[in-house]
């Protein structure tokens, strides 16, 4: 194979492409929902030509890197040391904020040969309130967003879940609230990941269980001012007098309709992450929007287009690669080759 010494001055790969080229060929491959159309908008704005496969080529390659990179991270941050190996102590991040919070989900995607299968997200963010002179209502705000997701196992992604709150500092924060829906393996990872929480059921989880128990015996006109009162006696943490009601609705004698059974089984496990009165007091968040959002804008915007189909390995690629972009990390970007 011909060498030139000229390629190693210009840090040119196999590709004969730049590290910065590669750069922004792959970043507008991870923006834009279809490699075909990356392609060609690279193409027209460089004039450099580039073909559909091999820009996915470059997209997967980076996203292995980061890969690679994220789950050497996850491994070390969990690994005990061995008694004989010097233990380093890592210099722990300072929080965005005194308060901040953590949001985990999940969205399907077709993996090719394998069907439907969930990628596990998780969201944090910084938390700021202020006090609204007008209203006497506490506003809240969440902003410097961070994501991690992948096709991982509950314990897998516990490990990257704690590994990026760590980078984020949250060990170091005065305050950690996790907002999420009530799905019983994400209260165990915040249990294993956080000593000391906030835990929060997602306000909307709460008010769909609402509209559930309403619906199984109210007509349509009557089942919304049902559920305006009880929301009302949710967000004043009037949990009590909220059960009196729904067995008003459904005497002991009659049995429980399957899905009102469920709707008020779920509000009861979570009844001790309801206590919205004082968490807006605190100027805590009450709903769990932002992961939902990652859902949507790191996920299904780019991976969940009509038609597509995704390798294992390609979507972890992408995944780890939209993540990087959208939690505003792209300067970490490891160029290949």
């Amino acid at each position: 194979m011909a060498f030139f010494p000229l390629d190693l001055k210009l840090k040119l790969g196999e590709h004969s492409w730049s590290p910065g080229t590669v750069k922004q060929a792959v970043r507008l491959g991870v923006e834009i929902a279809s490699f075909e159309r990356a392609a060609a908008a690279f193409e027209e704005l460089t004039q450099v030509p580039m073909s559909r496969s091999s820009l996915q080529r470059l997209v997967t390659e980076a996203g292995q890197l980061v890969v690679d990179e994220q789950e050497a991270e996850a491994q070390a941050m969990v690994r005990i040391p061995k008694e004989e190996e010097e233990v380093l102590w890592r210099q722990v991040p300072v929080p965005d904020s005194d308060v901040m919070a953590v949001s985990s989900d999940g969205v399907m995607i077709n993996i090719r040969d394998e069907g439907w299968k969930e990628v596990k997200t998780v969201a944090i963010s910084a938390v700021t309130s202020e006090m609204n002179q007008e209203t006497g209502e506490m506003e809240v705000r969440l902003s410097r967003h961070s994501f991690r997701a992948g096709l991982w196992e509950v314990k897998t992604f516990t490990n990257h879940h704690w590994t990026e709150a760590c980078r984020r500092g949250l060990e170091a924060a005065k305050t950690i609230v996790c907002v999420s829906d009530g799905a019983a393996w994400i209260w165990a990872m915040v249990f294993l990941c956080f000593s000391t929480r906030i835990e929060v059921l997602d306000w909307w989880h709460a008010v769909e269980r609402l509209w559930t128990i309403a619906g199984g015996t109210l007509e349509p006109a009557n089942a919304k001012p049902w559920v305006q009162w009880a929301k009302g006696w949710l967000m004043e943490s009037r949990l009590r007098y909220l059960f009196r009601q729904v067995r008003l609705l459904y005497p002991r004698e009659l049995p429980l309709p399957e899905q009102v059974r469920q709707a008020v089984g779920y509000l009861f496990r979570n009844r001790q992450r309801m206590d919205y009165a004082h968490y807006r007091q605190l100027g805590l968040p009450i709903g769990s929007g932002t992961v939902e959002s990652a859902c949507k804008t790191v996920v299904q915007a780019r991976m969940k287009q009509a038609g597509m189909r995704w390798s294992r390995s390609g979507a972890q690629s992408m995944l780890a690669l939209r993540c990087l972009l959208l939690s505003d990390r792209w300067d970490e970007f490891p160029s290949p080759g």
